[in-house]
């Protein structure tokens, strides 16, 4: 990236980058800055290398034909992150901006909720596997510790279950039968069982395929549950059609309407 093309971080354009984060509106921060509009604000930002992201809703480094070519900038906000950490001197309150985070702090949380450590040696943020879990570390502060995923070698060192041990007046064949019928439901559910207790990956959605036609259907929702629900999609590159179909059909299972569900999936 040349000088000529370099985005210019000046004290307006962190602030107009502040406002779209916070939700203000276009022509509202062109009022406030002394513009005649959003169409001159627009002007303004070109100005200093930026151009309009409509999906993400705000202003961001343009980017050259040739750097475009170079590489393909992530859809996802942590991989925004992680990419634009990749700059040498990079500016962390710029990424913030870009991004949509208020500071460097918010910026962490999210980046931990999305599975990322960081990385003091490398100071950017690095993905992470396993289960996370919060553990007081010195002086009572709060830090996190990656809990590995046991692999085949460490399963099979680990010791064997004790087996189960009955005093010699009773019957093995009496003890086994009091939990027959916990063994018999555990057999009539076991489908059911597994779906709740073995993990999804979060990177997978499960698919259904309904009958019917499809129907317009307009629903209030709060604007921040939308904006995240737009962000969602965008991320995972797939429609609000399918995220809300998956979300009501799980929300049926998990709430009663198991059998109804099946029913229409054509499972009985």
């Amino acid at each position: 990236m040349t000088e000529d093309t370099k985005p210019i971080y000046n004290q307006r354009v962190k602030e107009i980058l502040k406002g779209l984060s916070q939700k203000i509106p276009r022509d509202q921060l062109a009022q406030q800055f002394g513009h005649k509009n959003y169409k001159t604000l627009d002007i303004y930002m070109r100005r200093k290398n930026f151009t309009w992201d409509q999906t993400n809703r705000t202003y961001v480094p343009k980017v050259t034909g040739s750097q475009a070519k170079e590489k393909v900038m992530p859809t996802s906000k942590a991989g925004i992150v992680v990419e634009m950490m990749k700059e040498p001197d990079y500016d962390i309150e710029r990424i913030c901006s870009a991004v949509g985070f208020r500071d460097n702090r918010q910026l962490a949380e999210y980046m931990t909720s999305k599975g990322y450590t960081w990385s003091s040696a490398d100071r950017t943020y690095k993905k992470e596997f396993g289960r996370v879990e919060q553990h007081n570390g010195p002086e009572g502060k709060e830090r996190e510790v990656l809990i590995e995923e046991p692999t085949e070698t460490s399963r099979a060192s680990m010791a064997p279950p004790v087996p189960v041990q009955w005093t010699d007046s009773q019957d093995p064949v009496t003890f086994i039968q009091q939990y027959e019928p916990l063994l018999q439901w555990l057999k009539a559910n076991q489908s059911r069982i597994s779906e709740m207790i073995e993990p999804t990956r979060a990177d997978t959605l499960p698919r259904y395929i309904l009958p019917g036609r499809a129907t317009g259907k307009t629903i209030q929702m709060s604007d921040s549950l939308q904006d995240m629900a737009v962000t969602f999609c965008n991320e995972r590159n797939i429609k609000q059609r399918e995220l809300f179909e998956v979300a009501l059909i799980e929300f049926f299972k998990k709430y009663g309407y198991h059998y109804e569900v099946a029913n229409l999936m054509g499972s009985y």
